[in-house]
């Protein structure tokens, strides 16, 4: 791709996600479009879930950020009762943080949500047009991003 038509690309693109964003956070009603959490806190409630109990360093490394941002940002998600942080049983100096019920709920809510968002957004593809387009969400993603971690 010559570097006009990858400028003209990356425009286009700048112009359109917004409108995207915007469509997802008109269909939804969770925490995360009414401002209660910001992107990267839902990013770490997805994880800490997934993952079921973590370090501060676990998540600093899956965000990309130094630990004492992590610390902040967890720090919130620990005041509004979404993570709670415990001390490991054999080793008192080694801090779990884990998920309660409150940010299970909050994160089931807005992945239900997001998932509902995206059947109904891309709906207007067809089977193939969307595994085309996932194809290339993957391959972006194996390419660039998934070596940033």
């Amino acid at each position: 791709m010559s570097s006009q038509t990858l400028k003209n690309f990356s425009r286009q693109v700048v112009e359109i996600m917004p409108q995207i964003y915007r469509e997802f956070a008109r269909r939804e009603d969770n925490e995360l479009i009414t401002g209660k959490i910001s992107f990267p806190q839902m990013v770490t409630l997805e994880y800490v879930a997934r993952k079921s109990c973590v370090n501060m360093k676990c998540i600093a490394n899956n965000l990309g950020i130094k630990m004492s941002s992590a610390s902040t940002l967890v720090d919130r998600l620990i005041r509004e009762k979404m993570l709670s942080r415990c001390h490991d049983e054999k080793d008192r100096r080694i801090v779990w943080i884990r998920m309660t019920a409150k940010g299970s709920k909050v994160i089931n809510q807005i992945l239900r949500q997001k998932q509902q968002s995206i059947r109904e957004i891309f709906s207007v593809l067809t089977e193939k047009e969307r595994a085309q387009y996932l194809g290339i969400l993957k391959k972006v993603y194996v390419k660039h991003l998934r070596h940033e971690k």
